[in-house]
């Protein structure tokens, strides 16, 4: 039977959802505990970088496709009173997203403590004061490369001038917390972690070099082409700074392993998803703009929310609906070298990595 008004605008109670792990929270099979949503907004993006998208760009959506502004704010109410904690708004590029702000806001309000977004910075320059107003409070960038050229090619027509300036922007908008990320390419950026590195410590921003990953045709041609693993490229900014020195890691900061200088300049961390497994510690989800709920990056295991809110779910229904589905099919671990034909037919682009 469908909800009514007044049922779909209500928060579930905690511990009211019992089919469940004794609680009204999301946990697997494997005793993880899931507080940690990527939200993707849109597939869509103005870059086309080499190891997320197809060089012929994201295919089309109909509008009735992707989920609603208020359906999202529904899943929100529901993940929240099933304990999330964590909320990072994907794409694409979310910035594109006519709703972003309103959507950030509605996060702010409804209670999450930890609202963040990851971009390529190409139009944060004029957003990131309204994004720091709306109540964001952490940021990640896209920055493969310094290196004009390097960075055009990589993205397929990018512009890295105007993502510095969005990265200056951030800072002077105060976000709290702002990391860069690098996504490791041997023949991109191979040789200029040193330089990479430099330019995050002058500027006290956090940066993390992460392994590509063998998803979709555009990750797996990068991967055969370019992969460049983290110890090797550990082994390159001490050729050029020294031993780095390791930092504690709390769940807070995901699955990076952290370092710093020596004499303690600087944050750098290690995103190993392929040298060094880290899937025993996950407590993520993803939701793609379409309202798909995805369990795992590696894998196609998931579920349709979409059907659900449109027939009149309640948020406990669709709570109980999304808690049997992480319980029964969250998988143990990804399958990136195990599975290429089932990565292959996984995007970044609409995952949100």
């Amino acid at each position: 039977m469908a909800a009514s008004a007044a049922e779909r605008s209500c928060a579930v109670p905690a511990g009211q959802l019992t089919s469940m792990p004794g609680s009204a929270e999301l946990k697997d099979q494997f005793g993880r505990r899931i507080t940690y949503l990527r939200l993707s907004l849109t597939e869509h993006c103005n870059f086309r970088c080499q190891y997320c998208s197809p060089a012929a760009g994201t295919p089309y959506f109909e509008r009735e496709e992707h989920l609603r502004p208020e359906e999202i704010h529904f899943v929100l109410r529901c993940f929240y009173s099933l304990g999330l904690q964590h909320l990072r708004f994907t794409g694409g590029e979310p910035l594109i997203h006519p709703q972003l702000l309103r959507h950030v806001e509605y996060a702010r309000e409804l209670g999450i403590g930890k609202i963040s977004l990851s971009t390529n910075g190409y139009l944060l320059a004029r957003l990131a004061e309204p994004l720091a107003r709306a109540g964001l409070n952490s940021l990640n960038i896209s920055l493969d490369t310094l290196n004009p050229e390097k960075f055009q090619q990589v993205t397929r027509g990018g512009d890295v001038a105007r993502v510095l300036r969005g990265i200056d922007a951030a800072r002077e908008a105060n976000v709290p917390r702002i990391k860069l990320n690098v996504v490791l390419l041997r023949g991109v950026n191979g040789d200029e972690l040193a330089k990479l590195v430099e330019y995050a410590v002058t500027r006290e921003l956090e940066i993390r070099f992460i392994e590509t990953m063998p998803l979709g045709s555009a990750g797996s041609s990068s991967q055969d082409q370019d992969y460049f693993s983290a110890a090797d490229a550990r082994a390159e900014i001490e050729a050029s700074f020294g031993p780095l020195l390791p930092l504690a890691s709390s769940r807070d900061q995901g699955p990076a392993r952290r370092y710093t200088l020596p004499g303690g300049r600087g944050r750098i961390g290690f995103i190993t998803p392929i040298s060094d497994n880290f899937c025993a510690t996950c407590n993520r989800v993803r939701l793609t703009a379409t309202g798909r709920v995805v369990f795992c990056l590696g894998q196609e295991a998931g579920m349709e929310l979409r059907p659900l809110l449109r027939a009149g779910a309640s948020v406990a229904e669709l709570g109980e609906a999304i808690a049997q589905g992480i319980w029964r099919d969250k998988p143990e671990r990804h399958v990136f070298t195990q599975d290429r034909d089932r990565s292959s037919k996984i995007f970044m682009m609409r995952l949100g990595g």
